[in-house]
């Protein structure tokens, strides 16, 4: 042995000599099962492109509740599905193939999502999906609201989006030729329009029978208009009615509390405690008479009312404000609604096929509340009202009965009434004159 060095005694463990082998040998599996899964999954990759995505998809955009937003149009193709009478949201949705659970969750999306428990005919659902999930959903509730419904991260969310509109004054004027209804409809009314027209000269003009050809109309109202076309007709602002020479005008007036009623332009009111008719167009079919010959029993019984004929469902209008004091059948009359107006004068409606809701014995009503619907219960040869009105008890023809006035305007108002009526009488001026001059050119010198 050199000096200097010293031998290395021999190591005592075997297994210091196995661990290059062992690492080798772990280094060489590993690549081995590595390699295998890669060959396996290159493998599969034809059969996973053609297999449906499983992941979730990517959330829409939130849309903004403003007017001017332009929806997104979404790649996926829309469904459309029109709502049938009587068909639920649920019923819609299952047939543009969407299940309970989607249902749902489109209920849970809010406040605004509730106005799909109240679809009309003829409404329009659209929807969007992908892989069979709903992704946005659309129902144009009116010309001026819509609803849209969005897939988010939890869920849906609901936005009722409203379109910004502008009112504008527009004016009609005609010619009484048949009827009112036919009349006002050529010169441009809608049929809101002419009722509301009716129900404003309806204390003072019976339109069933006070109407002659000649006479005239010329109305100022509101229009809404959303984005420059108009989307309905709001409130008549002022009217006036030419009946056998007698000229009519009349004002709607809101007072400084909000109360809306109408007036003559001098402050008078054009309202009456009783109208005259309890349905706004229709026709006399049997008047007043106590010598009547009875049309079923064919003997001389006194008629004590007029009777109106209607179609089976037309709204019932109580003619002056008072109180229940029957509901129920009353023999040939068979179902009835009496009304205590106080001061003796009671009115009676019979024939009615239904009352509406809540009609009982010591309920309130108001002067033009529906309070039944035309039938022909009891006693009766077709769908009609029969209507009475007495006083202490002693039944008085309807058509020709006295009906006192209601309150005029208070003098604390009357200002303000002019300020805001004014303006209004002068253009109907303007506007009976130049309708006359193109009627008839020698009375408008």
């Amino acid at each position: 042995m050199s000096k200097g060095y010293r031998a290395t005694p021999p190591d005592p463990s075997p297994a210091r000599h196995l661990l290059p082998w062992v690492f080798g040998s772990a280094m060489a599996l590993m690549v081995a099962v590595l390699a295998a899964r890669t060959a396996e999954s290159l493998a599969s990759i034809p059969e996973r492109l053609n297999a449906p995505a499983v992941e979730r998809p990517y959330p829409l955009p939130e849309v903004e509740a403003v007017a001017d937003v332009t929806l997104e149009q979404l790649d996926e193709a829309w469904l459309e599905h029109r709502i049938r009478p009587g068909e639920s949201f649920f019923q819609a949705m299952r047939a543009m193939g969407f299940g309970p659970g989607t249902v749902q969750s489109v209920m849970d999306a809010g406040q605004q999502a509730r106005s799909l428990l109240d679809l009309k005919p003829g409404q329009v659902l659209r929807a969007s999906a992908a892989d069979g999930e709903l992704m946005a959903l659309d129902l144009e509730i009116d010309p001026l609201n819509k609803l849209e419904v969005r897939r988010d991260f939890d869920g849906y969310s609901a936005l009722l989006h409203t379109r910004p509109t502008q009112t504008v004054q527009a004016q009609a004027a005609g010619v009484i030729n048949s009827s009112l209804y036919m009349s006002a409809q050529q010169a441009g009314l809608s049929d809101r329009l002419v009722l509301e027209l009716a129900e404003m000269f309806g204390w003072d003009i019976d339109f069933t029978q006070d109407l002659q050809p000649g006479d005239r109309f010329a109305v100022i109202y509101n229009e809404l208009t959303a984005d420059g076309e108009k989307v309905r007709d709001g409130d008549i602002l002022a009217a006036e009615f030419v009946n056998k020479g007698k000229v009519l005008r009349a004002v709607r007036y809101t007072d400084p509390d909000g109360r809306v009623a109408v007036y003559k332009p001098d402050g008078s009111s054009m309202r009456k405690a009783f109208s005259r008719n309890p349905l706004p167009v229709t026709r006399i079919t049997s008047r007043f008479n106590p010598n009547r010959l009875h049309p079923i029993f064919k003997t001389v019984r006194p008629h004590r009312g007029v009777d109106y004929g209607a179609a089976t469902g037309t709204p019932v209008q109580v003619t002056g404000d008072g109180q229940v004091a029957f509901a129920g059948r009353q023999g040939g009359y068979g179902n009835v609604l009496i009304i205590d107006h106080g001061r003796g004068n009671r009115t009676l409606y019979a024939h009615l096929s239904r009352f509406a809701p809540k009609m009982r014995v010591g309920q309130r009503v108001n002067q033009g509340q529906v309070i039944g619907y035309v039938g022909s219960t009891g006693w009766a040869t077709g769908p009609h009202l029969h209507y009475e009105f007495q006083v202490n008890g002693q039944t008085k023809d309807p058509l020709t009965v006295a009906l006192p006035n209601a309150q005029p305007l208070p003098d604390a108002y009357r200002r303000h009434f002019l300020t805001q009526t004014s303006g209004w009488v002068a253009k109907l001026e303007t506007l009976a004159t130049r309708r006359v001059a193109q009627t008839d050119p020698a009375q408008a010198q």
